[in-house]
């Protein structure tokens, strides 16, 4: 499909629309093969995790601190990335990703393999078809970041409330939410990625495709734990 890039971007005079479109193209190429990678890596490390009780008693008697080292990384990319290397983001961003795969060694062993496969379907049917909407539509969705993180605050204190709640309920309506809250954040983090395309050059893409893979690495990541969650309630 041929995307009008001159109407959705804003396009250097001395950019034609193909070279723009071949430029988006190629970025986006690098953040999918990201994807592909860091979701193999996690994939990996989860099912290994499974496969070893050592591993996963040793995972699950040091869950909260284990939780605390994988934010702390994501927030070290996040804050300090522009200051890191591409291959070093890379690295980390590696990490990062087979950290949390161990940490949903705990969670998989206690799901039917089925269910697994059905919310793992579901979830990258649904990322597909968000992300073609996000790179297809003419509107601008970035007028949506506010609400999407208002959202997202919102569910967070929603989910803290429910663990001394302890409501089947309320967990069944926060599944709901956060799988179409992560839908709409796909959609909005790939409109975002190829408009950084466009302005990205030398290392500067390349660190944009990590972190645009890691984006959508954790927007994937989240609507498939909340449909998990969600089919596990059925």
């Amino acid at each position: 499909m041929h995307l009008d890039m001159e109407q959705e971007y804003s396009i250097s005079p001395s950019m034609s629309v193909e070279e723009a479109n071949q430029r988006v193209r190629i970025f986006m190429n690098k953040v999918y093969l990201w994807m592909a990678v860091t979701l193999l890596i996690s994939a990996g490390a989860a099912a290994y995790a499974v496969t070893s009780p050592e591993l996963l008693f040793w995972v699950a008697e040091h869950y909260l601190i284990s939780s605390i080292a994988c934010l702390g990384l994501l927030l070290v990319m996040s804050f300090a990335g522009q200051a890191l290397s591409s291959s070093t983001l890379g690295a980390l961003l590696i990490v990062f990703c087979a950290m949390e795969g161990l940490l949903l060694g705990p969670l998989m062993s206690t799901v039917a393999p089925g269910t697994i496969t059905t919310a793992f379907a579901c979830t990258a049917g649904m990322f597909g078809v968000m992300s073609i909407y996000g790179a297809c539509t003419k509107t601008n969705l970035g007028g949506m970041r506010r609400f999407l993180m208002m959202c997202l605050i919102g569910l967070l204190i929603a989910m803290v409330v429910n663990i001394f709640v302890g409501s089947g309920m309320l967990g069944l309506i926060i599944s709901g939410i956060g799988v179409i809250l992560f839908a709409a954040f796909t959609a909005y983090d790939t409109q975002m990625l190829r408009t950084m395309a466009l302005e990205l050059d030398g290392e500067g893409r390349d660190k944009g495709a990590i972190f645009g893979a890691l984006a959508l690495y954790l927007d994937f990541l989240n609507m498939f734990l909340f449909l998990l969650s969600l089919l596990r309630q059925d």
